[in-house]
Protein backbone atom coordinates (compact mmCIF):
# COMPACT_ATOMS: atom_id res chain seq x y z
CA UNK A 1 0.00 0.00 0.00
CA UNK A 2 1.34 3.44 -0.98
CA UNK A 3 2.05 6.11 1.62
CA UNK A 4 -0.67 8.74 1.58
CA UNK A 5 -0.03 12.48 1.69
CA UNK A 6 -2.02 15.65 1.49
CA UNK A 7 -0.47 17.81 -1.27
CA UNK A 8 1.05 20.44 1.03
CA UNK A 9 2.34 17.78 3.44
CA UNK A 10 4.18 16.06 0.59
CA UNK A 11 5.65 19.35 -0.60
CA UNK A 12 6.87 20.07 2.95
CA UNK A 13 8.35 16.57 3.19
CA UNK A 14 10.25 17.06 -0.06
CA UNK A 15 11.58 20.43 1.09
CA UNK A 16 12.62 18.98 4.45
CA UNK A 17 14.52 16.26 2.62
CA UNK A 18 16.74 18.66 0.67
CA UNK A 19 14.31 18.84 -2.28
CA UNK A 20 14.23 15.09 -2.80
CA UNK A 21 12.05 12.09 -2.04
CA UNK A 22 13.41 8.59 -1.52
CA UNK A 23 11.08 5.76 -2.34
CA UNK A 24 11.88 2.33 -0.91
CA UNK A 25 10.11 -0.60 -2.50
CA UNK A 26 10.31 -4.29 -3.24
CA UNK A 27 11.17 -5.23 -6.80
CA UNK A 28 10.32 -8.67 -8.14
CA UNK A 29 12.69 -10.14 -10.71
CA UNK A 30 11.91 -13.36 -12.56
CA UNK A 31 14.91 -15.26 -13.85
CA UNK A 32 15.52 -18.69 -15.31
CA UNK A 33 17.26 -21.20 -13.06
CA UNK A 34 20.41 -22.17 -14.95
CA UNK A 35 20.71 -25.49 -13.12
CA UNK A 36 17.14 -26.45 -13.99
CA UNK A 37 17.63 -25.46 -17.62
CA UNK A 38 20.78 -27.58 -17.81
CA UNK A 39 18.87 -30.54 -16.40
CA UNK A 40 16.04 -29.92 -18.86
CA UNK A 41 18.50 -29.96 -21.74
CA UNK A 42 20.11 -33.23 -20.61
CA UNK A 43 16.74 -34.82 -19.84
CA UNK A 44 15.54 -33.90 -23.33
CA UNK A 45 18.60 -35.59 -24.87
CA UNK A 46 18.00 -38.69 -22.77
CA UNK A 47 14.33 -38.76 -23.73
CA UNK A 48 15.23 -38.57 -27.43
CA UNK A 49 17.42 -41.64 -27.06
CA UNK A 50 14.61 -43.36 -25.15
CA UNK A 51 12.10 -42.59 -27.89
CA UNK A 52 14.40 -43.99 -30.57
CA UNK A 53 14.66 -47.27 -28.69
CA UNK A 54 10.91 -47.36 -28.01
CA UNK A 55 10.46 -47.69 -31.77
CA UNK A 56 12.64 -50.81 -31.83
CA UNK A 57 11.12 -54.01 -33.16
CA UNK A 58 12.97 -57.31 -33.68
CA UNK A 59 14.58 -57.34 -37.12
CA UNK A 60 13.64 -53.70 -37.75
CA UNK A 61 17.18 -52.34 -37.64
CA UNK A 62 20.66 -53.84 -37.68
CA UNK A 63 22.29 -54.86 -34.43
CA UNK A 64 25.06 -52.33 -35.14
CA UNK A 65 22.57 -49.44 -35.32
CA UNK A 66 20.80 -50.73 -32.21
CA UNK A 67 24.18 -50.86 -30.45
CA UNK A 68 24.81 -47.19 -31.33
CA UNK A 69 21.39 -46.21 -29.98
CA UNK A 70 21.87 -48.19 -26.78
CA UNK A 71 25.27 -46.59 -26.21
CA UNK A 72 23.71 -43.17 -26.72
CA UNK A 73 21.06 -44.11 -24.15
CA UNK A 74 23.71 -44.87 -21.55
CA UNK A 75 25.74 -41.72 -22.26
CA UNK A 76 22.72 -39.41 -22.17
CA UNK A 77 21.46 -41.00 -18.95
CA UNK A 78 24.83 -40.45 -17.27
CA UNK A 79 24.88 -36.84 -18.49
CA UNK A 80 21.39 -36.20 -17.16
CA UNK A 81 22.23 -37.71 -13.77
CA UNK A 82 25.39 -35.63 -13.58
CA UNK A 83 23.42 -32.43 -14.17
CA UNK A 84 20.77 -33.25 -11.58
CA UNK A 85 22.88 -32.81 -8.44
CA UNK A 86 22.34 -29.03 -8.20
CA UNK A 87 18.55 -29.25 -8.61
CA UNK A 88 17.19 -29.78 -5.10
CA UNK A 89 13.46 -29.58 -5.81
CA UNK A 90 11.86 -32.56 -4.07
CA UNK A 91 9.39 -33.30 -6.89
CA UNK A 92 12.17 -33.39 -9.48
CA UNK A 93 14.34 -35.56 -7.27
CA UNK A 94 11.39 -37.90 -6.69
CA UNK A 95 11.10 -38.54 -10.43
CA UNK A 96 14.84 -38.96 -10.83
CA UNK A 97 14.80 -41.47 -7.97
CA UNK A 98 12.18 -43.45 -9.88
CA UNK A 99 14.57 -43.59 -12.84
CA UNK A 100 17.37 -44.76 -10.55
CA UNK A 101 15.13 -47.49 -9.19
CA UNK A 102 14.04 -48.49 -12.69
CA UNK A 103 17.64 -49.02 -13.74
CA UNK A 104 18.46 -50.81 -10.45
CA UNK A 105 15.45 -53.12 -10.86
CA UNK A 106 16.74 -54.07 -14.32
CA UNK A 107 20.38 -54.42 -13.20
CA UNK A 108 20.69 -58.11 -14.13
CA UNK A 109 19.17 -57.62 -17.58
CA UNK A 110 21.29 -54.53 -18.21
CA UNK A 111 24.42 -56.46 -17.26
CA UNK A 112 23.53 -59.15 -19.79
CA UNK A 113 23.43 -56.38 -22.40
CA UNK A 114 26.85 -55.04 -21.41
CA UNK A 115 25.46 -52.13 -19.35
CA UNK A 116 26.89 -52.00 -15.83
CA UNK A 117 27.08 -49.42 -13.06
CA UNK A 118 30.61 -48.60 -11.90
CA UNK A 119 31.54 -45.75 -9.55
CA UNK A 120 28.08 -44.23 -9.84
CA UNK A 121 27.98 -44.24 -13.67
CA UNK A 122 26.81 -46.74 -16.24
CA UNK A 123 29.33 -48.17 -18.67
CA UNK A 124 28.58 -49.70 -22.03
CA UNK A 125 30.38 -52.72 -23.50
CA UNK A 126 29.70 -52.82 -27.24
CA UNK A 127 30.99 -56.35 -27.65
CA UNK A 128 28.81 -57.67 -24.84
CA UNK A 129 25.77 -55.85 -26.24
CA UNK A 130 26.38 -57.34 -29.67
CA UNK A 131 26.23 -60.82 -28.11
CA UNK A 132 23.08 -60.15 -25.99
CA UNK A 133 20.09 -62.40 -26.62
CA UNK A 134 16.89 -61.22 -28.24
CA UNK A 135 15.08 -61.91 -24.96
CA UNK A 136 17.39 -59.50 -23.15
CA UNK A 137 17.02 -56.89 -25.87
CA UNK A 138 13.24 -57.20 -25.87
CA UNK A 139 13.07 -56.88 -22.08
CA UNK A 140 14.93 -53.59 -22.34
CA UNK A 141 13.40 -52.07 -25.44
CA UNK A 142 10.13 -53.72 -26.50
CA UNK A 143 6.67 -52.84 -25.17
CA UNK A 144 5.19 -50.47 -22.63
CA UNK A 145 6.57 -52.51 -19.73
CA UNK A 146 10.13 -52.47 -21.06
CA UNK A 147 12.83 -50.36 -19.46
CA UNK A 148 12.55 -47.63 -22.10
CA UNK A 149 8.74 -47.75 -22.02
CA UNK A 150 8.68 -47.08 -18.28
CA UNK A 151 11.53 -44.56 -18.53
CA UNK A 152 9.54 -42.54 -21.06
CA UNK A 153 6.60 -42.23 -18.64
CA UNK A 154 8.88 -41.04 -15.85
CA UNK A 155 10.59 -38.55 -18.17
CA UNK A 156 7.23 -36.94 -18.93
CA UNK A 157 6.91 -36.22 -15.22
CA UNK A 158 10.49 -34.92 -15.11
CA UNK A 159 9.59 -32.52 -17.91
CA UNK A 160 6.46 -31.28 -16.11
CA UNK A 161 8.16 -30.78 -12.75
CA UNK A 162 11.16 -28.97 -14.20
CA UNK A 163 8.86 -26.72 -16.24
CA UNK A 164 7.15 -25.74 -12.98
CA UNK A 165 10.39 -24.60 -11.37
CA UNK A 166 12.27 -23.32 -14.42
CA UNK A 167 11.63 -19.69 -13.53
CA UNK A 168 12.33 -18.24 -10.11
CA UNK A 169 10.90 -14.96 -8.84
CA UNK A 170 13.18 -13.16 -6.40
CA UNK A 171 12.34 -10.09 -4.35
CA UNK A 172 14.86 -7.30 -3.77
CA UNK A 173 14.58 -4.29 -1.50
CA UNK A 174 15.59 -1.24 -3.52
CA UNK A 175 15.26 2.50 -3.23
CA UNK A 176 15.00 5.33 -5.72
CA UNK A 177 15.46 9.05 -5.09
CA UNK A 178 13.76 11.72 -7.18
CA UNK A 179 15.29 15.22 -7.06
CA UNK A 180 13.31 18.44 -7.42
CA UNK A 181 13.97 22.15 -7.81
CA UNK A 182 12.61 24.84 -5.52
CA UNK A 183 11.01 26.74 -8.41
CA UNK A 184 9.07 23.60 -9.30
CA UNK A 185 8.00 23.15 -5.67
CA UNK A 186 6.69 26.72 -5.76
CA UNK A 187 4.72 26.00 -8.93
CA UNK A 188 3.24 22.82 -7.40
CA UNK A 189 2.35 24.82 -4.30
CA UNK A 190 0.57 27.54 -6.28
CA UNK A 191 -1.33 25.00 -8.38
CA UNK A 192 -2.54 23.31 -5.20
CA UNK A 193 -3.64 26.66 -3.77
CA UNK A 194 -5.53 27.39 -7.00
CA UNK A 195 -7.31 24.06 -6.90
CA UNK A 196 -8.21 24.24 -3.22
CA UNK A 197 -9.37 27.88 -3.45
CA UNK A 198 -11.59 26.93 -6.39
CA UNK A 199 -12.96 23.88 -4.58
CA UNK A 200 -13.90 26.03 -1.58
CA UNK A 201 -15.52 28.70 -3.76
CA UNK A 202 -17.68 25.97 -5.31
CA UNK A 203 -18.96 25.14 -1.83
CA UNK A 204 -20.21 28.67 -1.22
CA UNK A 205 -23.48 29.37 -3.08
CA UNK A 206 -24.12 32.89 -4.39
CA UNK A 207 -27.11 33.14 -2.09
CA UNK A 208 -24.73 33.12 0.87
CA UNK A 209 -23.12 36.37 -0.25
CA UNK A 210 -25.79 38.35 1.54
CA UNK A 211 -23.82 37.57 4.67
CA UNK A 212 -20.83 39.88 5.21
CA UNK A 213 -18.64 37.15 6.73
CA UNK A 214 -19.25 34.98 3.67
CA UNK A 215 -18.31 37.88 1.44
CA UNK A 216 -15.07 38.26 3.38
CA UNK A 217 -14.35 34.58 2.86
CA UNK A 218 -15.05 34.78 -0.87
CA UNK A 219 -12.92 37.92 -1.09
CA UNK A 220 -9.97 36.08 0.48
CA UNK A 221 -10.48 33.10 -1.79
CA UNK A 222 -10.66 35.22 -4.96
CA UNK A 223 -7.48 36.96 -3.86
CA UNK A 224 -5.78 33.56 -3.55
CA UNK A 225 -7.23 32.51 -6.89
CA UNK A 226 -5.82 35.58 -8.66
CA UNK A 227 -2.31 34.92 -7.35
CA UNK A 228 -2.23 31.16 -7.91
CA UNK A 229 -4.40 30.21 -10.91
CA UNK A 230 -2.66 32.47 -13.44
CA UNK A 231 1.13 31.93 -13.49
CA UNK A 232 2.78 33.34 -16.60
CA UNK A 233 6.28 32.97 -15.12
CA UNK A 234 5.83 29.19 -15.52
CA UNK A 235 4.25 29.34 -18.99
CA UNK A 236 5.81 27.21 -21.70
CA UNK A 237 7.30 24.79 -19.18
CA UNK A 238 4.19 22.74 -18.54
CA UNK A 239 1.28 22.03 -20.85
CA UNK A 240 -1.27 22.11 -18.04
CA UNK A 241 -0.04 25.48 -16.78
CA UNK A 242 -0.45 26.84 -20.31
CA UNK A 243 -3.96 25.39 -20.47
CA UNK A 244 -4.87 26.91 -17.11
CA UNK A 245 -3.55 30.31 -18.15
CA UNK A 246 -5.46 30.17 -21.43
CA UNK A 247 -8.61 29.07 -19.63
CA UNK A 248 -8.44 32.21 -17.48
CA UNK A 249 -7.80 34.44 -20.51
CA UNK A 250 -10.72 32.89 -22.36
CA UNK A 251 -12.99 33.91 -19.46
CA UNK A 252 -11.46 37.32 -18.83
CA UNK A 253 -14.73 39.18 -19.54
CA UNK A 254 -16.66 37.16 -17.01
CA UNK A 255 -13.77 37.15 -14.53
CA UNK A 256 -13.73 40.95 -14.74
CA UNK A 257 -17.28 40.99 -13.37
CA UNK A 258 -15.90 39.27 -10.26
CA UNK A 259 -13.14 41.86 -9.89
CA UNK A 260 -10.52 39.62 -11.53
CA UNK A 261 -8.64 41.48 -14.27
CA UNK A 262 -5.28 41.26 -16.03
CA UNK A 263 -2.56 43.88 -16.24
CA UNK A 264 -1.74 45.51 -19.56
CA UNK A 265 0.82 42.89 -20.51
CA UNK A 266 -1.37 40.04 -19.28
CA UNK A 267 1.43 39.01 -16.97
CA UNK A 268 -0.62 38.95 -13.80
CA UNK A 269 -4.19 38.50 -12.65
CA UNK A 270 -5.33 41.17 -10.20
CA UNK A 271 -8.25 41.07 -7.79
CA UNK A 272 -10.19 44.20 -6.85
CA UNK A 273 -11.17 43.61 -3.23
CA UNK A 274 -13.70 46.45 -3.46
CA UNK A 275 -15.90 44.69 -6.02
CA UNK A 276 -19.55 44.72 -5.04
CA UNK A 277 -20.58 41.12 -4.39
CA UNK A 278 -24.21 41.92 -3.75
CA UNK A 279 -25.14 42.76 -7.34
CA UNK A 280 -27.06 40.32 -9.52
CA UNK A 281 -24.35 40.63 -12.19
CA UNK A 282 -21.65 39.48 -9.73
CA UNK A 283 -23.71 36.64 -8.31
CA UNK A 284 -24.89 35.35 -11.71
CA UNK A 285 -21.32 35.35 -13.01
CA UNK A 286 -20.11 33.76 -9.79
CA UNK A 287 -22.57 30.90 -10.35
CA UNK A 288 -21.48 30.53 -13.98
CA UNK A 289 -17.79 30.24 -13.05
CA UNK A 290 -17.76 28.74 -9.57
CA UNK A 291 -21.19 27.15 -9.14
CA UNK A 292 -21.51 23.54 -8.06
CA UNK A 293 -21.42 22.13 -11.60
CA UNK A 294 -19.63 25.03 -13.33
CA UNK A 295 -17.32 23.81 -16.08
CA UNK A 296 -14.80 26.59 -15.46
CA UNK A 297 -14.28 25.72 -11.80
CA UNK A 298 -14.14 21.97 -12.50
CA UNK A 299 -11.55 22.51 -15.22
CA UNK A 300 -9.41 24.75 -13.00
CA UNK A 301 -9.38 22.02 -10.36
CA UNK A 302 -8.40 19.35 -12.88
CA UNK A 303 -5.60 21.40 -14.47
CA UNK A 304 -4.30 22.24 -10.99
CA UNK A 305 -4.12 18.56 -10.09
CA UNK A 306 -2.40 17.83 -13.38
CA UNK A 307 0.28 20.47 -12.71
CA UNK A 308 0.94 19.03 -9.27
CA UNK A 309 1.19 15.47 -10.64
CA UNK A 310 3.42 16.56 -13.52
CA UNK A 311 5.90 18.10 -11.10
CA UNK A 312 5.76 15.83 -8.05
CA UNK A 313 5.18 12.55 -9.96
CA UNK A 314 3.40 10.67 -7.12
CA UNK A 315 3.33 7.40 -9.07
CA UNK A 316 7.11 7.41 -9.48
CA UNK A 317 7.80 7.95 -5.79
CA UNK A 318 5.25 5.42 -4.56
CA UNK A 319 2.80 7.75 -2.84
CA UNK A 320 -0.90 8.45 -3.23
CA UNK A 321 -2.43 11.87 -2.79
CA UNK A 322 -5.33 12.54 -0.47
CA UNK A 323 -7.59 14.64 -2.65
CA UNK A 324 -8.04 17.95 -0.89
CA UNK A 325 -9.71 19.44 -3.97
CA UNK A 326 -12.73 17.11 -4.09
Amino acid sequence: MNIQYKPFDLIDTIRDNNLSYTHSFTKKVTTADANVEKLQDKAESFRKSVKKLKRYSPGGISREMLTDQAEDLVKSYNAMKNSSDLVTDKDVQKQLSKLDKLFSDNERTLRKAGIEKLNGKYTFDRAAFAEASEKTINTLFTGHDSLVGKADKILRNVEETTDDIQYVTSEYNVSSTLKYEEKDMLTAEYSTIAGQATSTLKLIPSGALSDSSMRDSVRDLLQLFSKSAYRTNSAGKNENIDKLNQLCLDQKDRLAKLGLTFDSGQKNMIFDANVDMTTADFQNTYNELFGKNAAFGNTVIQYSKNVFNDIIKPDQIGVSIIDAQA
